[in-house]
């Protein structure tokens, strides 16, 4: 006769009702909040039990878009025809050069 093992897990029904109620109410909570909330309210809940019941539930924080990238190609720039046609500025060059310049406020000469 084989035996195979038979999990005990209680019933989350009301929990799941009740998480899914708040991050519902309260749309950008993650399941951290959630926890604390319903420890609150005084659902004893382990913090990796949870999670996985948010997992479970297909409950997520909803993410936040990412860098804007320009679209398309740039124009090429124009060719300077006269002086003062086209002026430019490297800021890397000048920040360092302002940087060595100016004394720092932390060293004592």
């Amino acid at each position: 006769m084989t035996m195979r093992y038979k999990t005990a897990r209680a019933d989350d029904a009301g929990l799941r009702q009740r998480m899914k109620a708040i991050a519902h109410e309260r749309g950008g909570f993650g399941y951290r909040r959630l926890h604390v909330l319903l420890k609150r309210e005084g659902y004893v809940i382990n913090h990796k039990k949870l999670f996985r019941l948010y997992r479970e539930e297909k409950l997520a924080v909803r993410r936040r878009g990412g860098r804007k990238r320009a679209i398309g190609t740039r124009a090429p720039m124009m060719v300077p025809v006269a002086p003062n046609d086209r002026w430019s500025l490297d800021f890397v060059s000048e920040s360092a050069h302002r940087r060595s310049s100016l004394p720092h406020p932390d060293r004592r000469r």
